[in-house]
């Protein structure tokens, strides 16, 4: 069964998508999530963290797959940061003040100084691929126009992790998920030579279960559970999600067409 494709690049100096963070430790996890893809997605369409509804249902609607090109090499930034006692908050709210930014922040009179150890990739490369998932509404249209030409700055899991190039989005009608991504480098080749980069011979691929790729399923080599399905973006809550793992060579495994912009 064939089946429409959104997929695209993100590639850039550094990037920070993260695992579950308590404390002071800001850890990785080793292929960009669903929820910080779909942030940026949300962020290109217009959305703000208050549209809570919009964001529910790009993560319902939306299956998730992406391509770990190259890995890049990690970093550790030993970070600080001065934030307000919550006594010198709760006066600056008595007062009428705002403390929504870091400017309005550093005008308390008390101020704390806060440690944590934030991890990074640097020079990182993915291709994900988004889909509709069975039984859904989803317009892979409207995102791909949002993407070649995004309201908000679209970044890599961090505001200081802008993209180093345009993801370049394109539709792509495939039989199999691996075929897509094979599809999507071949129409892409110019950009690659473009950027003297080198050719992918092999990769792996995490992709969303139980979200219609009921072959990829039975093919996944590894399934393992990551916390990054969207609940509650205003509590930061999230849920459990499947994942399995696909090996992707630079072999045709399938049939695939361009969709017309």
């Amino acid at each position: 069964m064939t089946r429409e494709y959104l997929l695209f690049r993100l590639s850039g100096p550094m990037a920070a998508f993260g695992d579950i963070t308590v404390g002071e430790r800001r850890s990785l996890w080793d292929a960009p999530s669903k929820s910080g893809v779909l942030g940026l997605v949300a962020g290109a369409m217009g959305f703000t963290r208050d549209d809570h509804d919009a964001l529910l249902d790009l993560d319902a609607t939306l299956g998730f797959a992406v391509r770990l090109d190259s890995p890049g090499y990690p970093l550790r930034d030993y970070h600080t940061a001065q934030t307000p006692t919550e006594a010198a908050r709760k006066r600056l709210h008595k007062a009428g003040a705002s403390t929504s930014t870091r400017k309005n922040d550093l005008v308390a009179d008390d101020l704390n100084t806060v440690l944590s150890e934030r991890m990074y990739r640097l020079e990182s490369v993915s291709t994900v691929a988004l889909w509709q998932k069975p039984d859904q509404n989803a317009d892979l249209t409207r995102v791909e126009a949002a993407l070649k030409r995004p309201v908000f700055a679209p970044y890599l899991g961090r505001k200081a992790c802008p993209l180093s190039a345009p993801p370049r989005p394109r539709r792509l009608t495939c039989d199999r998920l691996l075929t897509g991504f094979g599809a999507y480098d071949a129409v892409e080749e110019v950009t690659r030579l473009a950027l003297k980069t080198p050719r992918l011979d092999s990769a792996r691929v995490w992709f969303e279960f139980e979200a219609g790729l009921t072959v990829e399923e039975a093919d996944a080599k590894e399934i393992r559970l990551r916390r990054d399905g969207l609940r509650n973006r205003a509590l930061w809550q999230f849920s459990d999600r499947r994942e399995g793992r696909l090996e992707w060579s630079d072999i045709p495994v399938g049939t695939a067409a361009e969709d017309a912009a």
